[in-house]
């Protein structure tokens, strides 16, 4: 058989003298999975600094003191900190290569394991920041459904966050100790499945949630898409929670999966953390579009009604032209998606838009 310089064996010795061979290819493969992971937690912390600055940005001072601003703002900040530190170790001697191949970590500080330890607790940091966000966020959208499906769908749902908090809150300890102990937990594996399966549920019943808030949407208003200029907040809302939130579900079945140098349990969580912002704050920026529409149709009717008034020289001429106006009162329809909207801008025209009194009615009452 011919020799292949590829596949022949790199040779070191170990702290007793005793020969270690790596094969190249194995060294290679170890490779190209720490370089497609560091850019993996790359493409995520510039996704995330930087939405968390267009947030900052866009959003109003007075709206980031609401909870579903503040939960999003956090969620940001500790997936930056988080990818961070997930970063810091694949540039720590903990991935060196004598280190790594040859299990002797004698010579590695402890604080860099303390870093990983970091990046264990601050993952289940942004676990529960994520999971009140998507609470927060279901009870916006549910809580002005008739009072017995919202008190079932709030039980099922805080029971689901709930144990997806506490079996990844035991997670983290025995990840934590495995770190510490540099040894694998291979007897608690059930323990880190169970994990996995209630946080994939967890995904997938707000994934479901929210697009039964979608379908639910269609059918009251049959067909929101005819146009994407005619979309209102609300539905612009309902359909980035709805649609959006099959990406972190097939991110946590892509974790079921074994691929190459592909690491799919960060970016679950992290997607969750990009689309809850990203969805609020096209709503609000098109409720704010909306809102000087308004402003600015108002002052164009104000405009034309001091004309008109002109030429009301007579009583006789008041009273006719006050029998010939028209008024929009009633003349829109809220439903109760326009009403949930209220809860994220509730500076909009939206907001102030149930009964509407056109300003030339009030100058024509006045003249006469």
């Amino acid at each position: 058989m011919a020799f292949n310089p590829l596949l022949q064996p790199v040779t070191f010795l170990s702290p007793s003298r005793r020969p270690i061979s790596i094969p190249i290819p194995a060294i290679d493969a170890l490779n190209d999975e720490s370089i497609s992971t560091t850019i993996n937690y790359a493409f995520q912390l510039g996704s995330c600094a930087t939405l968390l600055v267009i947030v900052l940005i866009m959003t109003p001072p007075s709206k980031l003191r609401r909870i579903s601003s503040l939960l999003h703002v956090a969620g940001l900040a500790m997936c930056i900190i988080r990818t961070a530190l997930l970063l810091a170790f694949y540039v720590s001697p903990l991935n060196h290569f004598y280190q790594f191949w040859a299990g002797d970590y004698s010579s590695v500080p402890r604080r860099f394991l303390y870093n990983s330890v970091a990046g264990n607790v601050f993952s289940l940091l942004l676990f529960i920041t994520l999971q009140a966000a998507l609470m927060h966020q279901a009870w916006t959208m549910v809580s002005l459904w008739p009072t017995l499906i919202k008190l079932c769908l709030t039980a099922a749902s805080a029971t689901i966050s709930l144990l997806a908090i506490g079996w990844r809150f035991a997670f983290t300890v025995v990840q934590n100790r495995s770190n510490l102990d540099l040894a694998p937990a291979v007897s608690l594996a059930w323990l880190i499945e169970t994990a996995l399966i209630l946080n994939a549920l967890s995904i997938c019943w707000y994934c479901a949630l929210f697009n039964v808030k979608l379908v639910t949407h269609l059918l009251v208003n049959r067909g929101i898409l005819k146009s994407s200029q005619t979309l209102t907040p609300m539905e612009t809302l309902v359909i980035t929670n709805g649609v959006l939130m099959f990406v972190p579900v097939i991110f946590a079945a892509l974790e079921w999966g074994h691929f190459q140098n592909f690491e799919a349990a960060s970016l679950t969580q992290t997607s969750v953390a990009i689309i809850l912002p990203l969805g609020t704050l096209a709503a609000q920026q098109i409720s704010s579009a909306r809102s000087l529409g308004y402003v600015s149709s108002g002052s164009n009717k104000s405009s034309n009604s001091s004309n008109e008034r002109e030429k009301l020289t007579s009583p006789s001429a008041a009273a006719a032209g006050f029998s010939g106006l028209r008024t929009t009162c009633g003349s829109v329809r809220l439903d109760h998606f326009d009403l949930e909207l209220r809860k994220i801008d509730s500076t909009s025209a939206l907001a102030n838009d149930g009964v509407r009194v056109d300003t030339d009615l009030e100058q024509r009452e006045t003249r006469i």
